[in-house]
């Protein structure tokens, strides 16, 4: 998702320039940096919420 959302946002920011894959690789490697990280902390955070939010199915 990070490397789909980086090249949208490089391509909205530079166009079609020479060095647009190189420009795109580098947001992307700096998105990977903070998107990973930030999944790892937060994913088990919304998980207990949505838990308490969503009504268990009965077995």
């Amino acid at each position: 998702m990070s490397f789909l959302v980086s090249g949208i946002a490089t391509f909205r920011a530079v166009g079609p320039h020479p060095e647009f894959f190189s420009f795109w690789i580098e947001s992307w490697l700096f998105a990977w940096a903070v998107a990973f990280p930030a999944v790892l902390v937060l994913a088990p955070i919304v998980r207990k919420i949505v838990a308490k939010l969503v009504k268990q199915p009965e077995e």
